[in-house]
């Protein structure tokens, strides 16, 4: 067991978070994630109001251990908020923007506040809103990711924050780059890409397989999803997510101006898809370390690998320093 100041603040027995994935989310994957010692979470990014409270009603019912909920500042639906405030969740975490006086809103429901954030600058800024967890999550990242890798990123963001803790975020598929992420002065990691190749994750076959299949160099940065889908934090926060490279992608990150111009259509096209299971073959999202997953298998033997690997890697770093 690996304890670090994140185990000891949220009282888990993993430094492991599950990234909440607006796409690929739903109470019973947190709760699983939270069973196996980790940390859950729900996401809500692109998601109908009446489907994010039946899952805030749901998981109380499936986990009494601590789990998160996600949110997006700028594009906060205010029910849906102060449904997770009245939940009161170990932690509330923000993306894609200034979690601003929300912090203050967090703190007196008595959860924890937490900020994914892309550069140093956003770090900072961060800080100064009185949040008690940073996530500095790198390009490599399958979620809504910046330009700077996770290597560069995370150091500077743990000296900038001082004393925050700080998560790692982007290309962790392995205790190794748990391992590493820990050396780099982070408290642990936020995973999205290896959990869903889970037997929990809410997610089809099909997406699942482009994972097992794909190489790094498969995950490129969708910019077509800003233009079909141009929310103020995804596009003001200068990121992109990162999705398996497929006809539609490559067509349409080529024809940006068009994409916007057809974005309903588009929508529709990417609605009718998942309603049929076969969202997978035009956008799959993915981070670069899909490369590095290649199995299916539960989120409880996914988070002991993960943990069992990092301990030999501390220790056989160790044994070469000395």
């Amino acid at each position: 067991m690996l304890k670090t100041r994140l185990t000891v603040m949220l009282g888990i027995d993993h430094p492991i978070v599950l990234a909440p994935m607006g796409s690929a989310t739903s109470p019973a994957f947190a709760a699983a994630v939270s069973n196996a010692g980790a940390l859950g979470s729900i996401g809500t990014l692109n998601r109908p109001l009446d489907v994010i409270l039946r899952d805030l009603r749901a998981i109380r019912g499936l986990t009494s251990k601590p789990f998160a909920i996600n949110h997006i500042p700028t594009l906060l639906m205010e029910e849906a908020f102060q449904a997770t405030l009245d939940l009161r969740p170990a932690v509330v975490s923000f993306a894609l923007g200034d979690p601003g006086d929300l912090v203050r809103r967090v703190h007196d429901a008595g959860s924890l506040a937490q900020a994914q954030v892309t550069t140093v600058a956003q770090a900072s800024q961060a800080a100064e809103r009185g949040v008690d967890i940073i996530v500095a999550q790198g390009s490599e990242a399958g979620g809504h990711a910046g330009t700077v890798s996770t290597l560069a990123l995370v150091p500077q963001v743990v000296d900038a924050v001082s004393p925050l803790p700080v998560i790692a975020a982007g290309g962790i598929f392995d205790g190794r780059g748990l391992a590493a992420a820990l050396l780099l002065g982070a408290v642990g990691v936020n995973l999205g890409t290896r959990f869903l190749a889970s037997h929990e994750a809410p997610i089809d076959a099909g997406w699942q397989r482009r994972i097992l299949d794909a190489c790094s160099e498969d995950s490129v940065k969708a910019e077509a999803l800003n233009a079909i889908y141009p929310e103020p934090g995804t596009v003001g926060y200068g990121t992109a997510p990162r999705a398996l490279r497929s006809p539609f992608i490559d067509h349409w990150n080529a024809n940006l101006e068009a994409a916007g111009r057809n974005r309903e259509a588009l929508r529709a096209e990417l609605t009718a898809m998942a309603s049929e299971g076969r969202r997978h073959e035009i956008y799959s999202a993915a981070g670069q370390s899909a490369g590095g997953v290649r199995d299916v298998i539960s989120v409880e033997a996914i988070i002991c690998r993960i943990v069992e690997e990092a301990e030999r890697a501390l220790s056989r770093g160790l044994a070469v320093v000395m």
